[in-house]
């Protein structure tokens, strides 16, 4: 790597990541803090556990709608614009929930949630694409996701203690906890608007001469690549987008089950266990998967191999739930879920690497885009039937059951993927 290379690498990765990294971990926060709240929201509202299903559902139907259409005018507006938009809608309706006194007015604004938030995370993969060359981009994703593990560490005792102590005025806990966490996406949105540039060639803090090696390095790459500029409608009928869509749908249906359900479940374990003890454990896996993720991702980067990276990641999701679910003794529980949180965790960086790889500019926003935008489709039916498997007769013992037939259903989609692109 030369002089010049190296120092503008550095100079983006210091501008770029640490920010997404804060903006992505506020949006896990916001977005998951329901499953920590249902501790306690559910009994208050009287809300079962299919309801649940539903209402953990609800999200998953606006975000379908409007995740392909947000990212379009993200590419037209700018992203600092679009993502100030984002964030401060989404702080203010998870703050709303404050004040919601039955299932009907949860179910909206998590719909509405759905809706503001639609966009933010496909804009920054695709926004990364302006700034981070192929080599980089693998690990650069995981940096910026790894803020999903530690939100673990942070998310869960914060939300456990906001449960167990936090009262004021007489409101129950969960209300402030969606009141809590709501107000920095709303303080974050306006700091975006000014800090986030949208290219190189705008960027202050890097010379002509970076601009420049930035600039043809990325272009560099798209012709050698052969990345074609593909037309709205090729990229909704390209093979590859939908091949991709169809992993995704089966591993966000166990993903996103696990982030609604997985406090829940885990303090079904043990009667014993407080709201704060589910929020110590849960910081276990945000610890393994923070550790883990950049690792994986930057070994996948430096052997340039994408396909097994993934499906050993998702092996070891599985494994993880096995051992949740047919494990007699308590450790061996928690473990599973420790390495279910790591492989949740390493697999996001070699998969967001690979839509670059055939699609370009706005093509990359409009394939990134359709392809997070299934994980509504797994987030909306994953949880659908875990709600409904847990009030049968199978309980716990049948929702692990079928998160683990997720997993396995992806390892099979991945390892028939052909990673190198042909005429689309």
């Amino acid at each position: 790597m030369g002089k010049l290379e190296a120092v503008t690498l550095s100079k983006v990765k210091w501008h770029i990541l640490p920010f997404a990294f804060i903006l992505y971990l506020v949006n896990i926060l916001d977005r998951v803090n329901l499953g920590f709240a249902a501790m306690e929201m559910n009994k208050d509202l009287q809300i079962t556990a299919v309801a649940y299903g539903t209402l953990s559902a609800a999200f998953f139907i606006s975000f379908l709608l409007f995740e392909v259409p947000s990212n379009l005018i993200l590419h037209r507006v700018g992203t600092n614009k679009w993502m100030a938009r984002i964030m401060v809608t989404w702080g203010i309706i998870v703050s709303l929930n404050f004040f919601a006194q039955n299932f009907t007015h949860v179910y909206i604004l998590r719909f509405l949630l759905g809706m503001a938030e639609a966009g933010f995370f496909p804009g920054i993969i695709y926004y990364f694409t302006y700034w981070f060359p192929a080599k980089e981009r693998a690990w650069a994703t995981s940096l910026f996701m790894v803020a999903s593990p530690v939100s673990n560490i942070i998310g869960a005792p914060l939300a456990t203690f906001i449960l167990d102590h936090i009262h004021w005025l007489g409101f129950a806990g969960w209300r402030w906890l969606f009141l809590i966490e709501g107000i920095p996406a709303l303080v974050l949105g306006v700091v975006t608007y000014f800090y986030m540039i949208n290219k190189p060639q705008d960027a202050k803090w890097l010379s002509p001469e970076e601009k420049n090696w930035l600039t043809h390095e990325l272009e560099r790459e798209q012709v050698q690549n052969q990345v074609q500029q593909y037309s709205i409608a090729k990229i909704f009928a390209h093979a590859k987008v939908w091949h991709l869509i169809a992993i995704h749908i089966t591993i966000q249906m166990m993903f996103q089950s696990v982030s609604m359900w997985m406090p829940t479940l885990v303090k079904e374990f043990s009667n014993t266990f407080s709201n704060s003890s589910v929020g110590i454990i849960m910081m276990l896996p945000g610890i393994a998967g923070a550790i883990a993720m950049p690792i994986w991702a930057r070994h996948s980067d430096r052997t340039g191999e994408r396909k097994f990276h993934i499906v050993l990641s998702m092996l070891l999701s599985a494994v993880g739930l096995v051992m949740m679910g047919i494990s007699p003794n308590l450790t061996l529980k928690i473990i599973g879920v420790v390495l279910n949180g790591m492989g949740n965790a390493c697999f996001y960086g070699p998969f967001w690497s690979l839509p670059a790889t055939f699609l370009s500019t706005e093509g990359a926003a409009v394939g990134i885009a359709m392809i997070n935008a299934s994980s509504s489709i797994g987030g909306y039916f994953g949880n659908q039937m875990v709600g409904a498997i847990k009030d049968s007769s199978m309980g716990i013992g049948g929702v692990l059951g079928f998160l683990v037939t997720c997993c396995v259903a992806a390892i099979i989609l991945t390892m028939v993927l052909k990673t190198r692109d042909s005429a689309g």
